[in-house]
C-alpha cells in the first residue's frame, strides 16, 4: 500500500494541526500528514521525500520569510501566519488561480483550503473523514497521470553510478512494442557516433525521421539512436530543437514514447528539461548524494524554473537491481 505525504499550511496553526493529526488517525496508514508553519518553508527546509501534495489556505500569498516547521513532534507550530503574508480580502475568489500560483511557486501539486463548498478546493469544515476521501481522490489521481509513460521522459540525474542507463534501457525495452525509442543524449557515448540527426535538426528539415530511421542501431536488444558522441555537439541543442523534433517524432505511425538518456554535462540549459513530459530522477542513499539533489533542485527555482519539480520523479533503485540490470525490478520501483 503507498503512503501519500501531504503537506497542511493554515493560518489557523491549531486548525492544521489537528487536521494533522486527524488525517493520519483516519486514513489507515494512506496519509502521511506533516504542518509547514510558512508555505515558505517547504522551499528550504523540505524533506527529501517532498510532499505528494500541498493543503493549503486560500487566504496565504507567496513571500519569501523563513520560519519553522513542525512535522512528526505533532506539536503545535511555534508562529502563526502574519497578516502581510495573508491575501487582503476574506474571500478566496479564485481559488483554482491561487493553486496555480502556489504549484509554480513550490513546484508542488497545490489544493486550496475553502471557506465554503467549492469545486476547485476542498471545503475545510466539512468532516475529516470528507476530507480524507477527497485528498486520496486527487492522489490516486495524480498519481495515475504520473504513470502513463507516453510523450517525452527524460531520464537524468545529478549524480553519477545511481543506474540511470540502465532505467533508460528498461523503460525503453518496456515500452518498444508501444512505439517506444530510446534517444542517447550522454555527453561521452560508448562508441563514435557521427549524426546526421542533429544537423537535420538544426536545419529544421522536414527528412528528420528518414534520418532517425537510418541511424537506429540495436544496442542490448533495444532500439536506439545516438544524437552524438561529445558534449560540445549536444550543447548546442536548444530547447526548441528538441520541441521542434518531438513534433516530427511523435506522430502516427511513427513514435508513442521518447525516452531519453541525459547526461548532466550535456544540456545547454537546465531550461532544455521543460521540453520533457515527464523527468525519472534516479538518486542514491547518502548525506553527499541527498545534498547534490537538494542543491540542483534549489539551482531549478533559483532559475525561475521550480514549475519543473511538478514533473521530476525520484527513485532511488536497488544496488543489486543495477548490477545484474535487472530491469523488471527496476520497472517494479517507478511503478509502485
Amino acid at each position: 500500500m503507498r503512503t501519500y505525504r501531504v503537506g497542511i499550511c493554515s493560518r489557523d496553526p491549531a486548525y492544521a494541526s489537528n487536521l494533522m493529526l486527524a488525517l493520519n488517525r483516519v486514513s489507515e496508514g494512506k496519509v502521511e500528514a506533516m504542518v509547514f508553519s510558512s508555505p515558505n518553508l517547504i522551499l528550504t527546509c523540505m524533506p527529501v521525500q517532498e510532499p505528494d501534495l500541498i493543503v493549503m489556505d486560500g487566504f496565504i500569498r507567496p513571500d519569501r520569510e523563513s520560519v519553522h516547521i513542525v512535522t512528526d513532534s505533532f506539536a503545535r507550530p511555534d508562529r502563526s501566519i502574519t497578516d502581510s503574508e495573508t491575501y487582503e480580502t476574506e474571500s478566496p475568489d479564485d481559488d483554482r488561480k491561487k493553486a496555480s500560483e502556489w504549484k509554480k511557486e513550490l513546484g508542488i501539486e497545490v489544493v486550496v483550503l475553502t471557506e465554503t463548498p467549492s469545486v476547485f478546493g476542498i471545503y475545510k469544515y466539512q468532516s475529516v473523514r470528507g476530507i480524507c476521501k477527497e485528498l486520496l481522490e486527487r492522489l490516486h489521481k495524480q498519481s495515475a497521470a504520473g504513470s502513463q509513460r507516453s510523450g517525452c521522459i527524460a531520464v537524468f540525474s545529478p549524480l553519477g553510478r545511481c543506474g540511470k542507463t540502465t532505467l533508460a534501457r528498461a523503460l525503453a525495452r518496456a515500452e518498444e512494442s508501444r512505439g517506444g525509442l530510446y534517444i542517447g543524449m550522454e555527453e561521452y557515448a560508448d562508441r563514435t557516433v557521427h549524426s546526421e540527426v542533429l544537423y537535420q535538426i538544426h536545419r529544421r528539415s522536414p527528412d528528420v525521421y528518414e534520418a532517425v530511421v537510418r541511424e537506429l542501431t540495436s544496442e542490448e536488444g533495444v532500439c536506439c539512436l545516438r544524437l552524438s558522441d561529445t558534449y560540445s555537439d549536444l550543447l548546442d541543442v536548444q530547447r526548441s530543437d528538441l520541441e521542434w523534433f518531438h513534433e516530427q517524432l511523435l506522430q502516427p505511425e511513427r513514435y508513442r514514447t521518447l525516452i531519453y538518456d541525459v547526461g548532466g554535462a550535456s544540456l545547454s540549459s537546465p531550461e532544455v528539461l521543460e521540453c520533457f513530459d515527464h523527468i525519472l530522477m534516479p538518486v542514491l542513499p547518502g548525506n553527499v548524494a541527498v545534498g547534490k539533489v537538494e542543491r540542483f533542485r534549489s539551482s531549478l527555482r533559483e532559475a525561475g524554473l521550480g514549475g519543473l519539480l511538478c514533473r521530476i520523479h525520484q527513485v532511488e533503485l536497488p544496488a543489486d537491481a543495477i548490477e545484474r540490470m535487472d530491469e523488471s525490478a527496476i520497472l517494479a520501483c517507478i511503478n509502485e
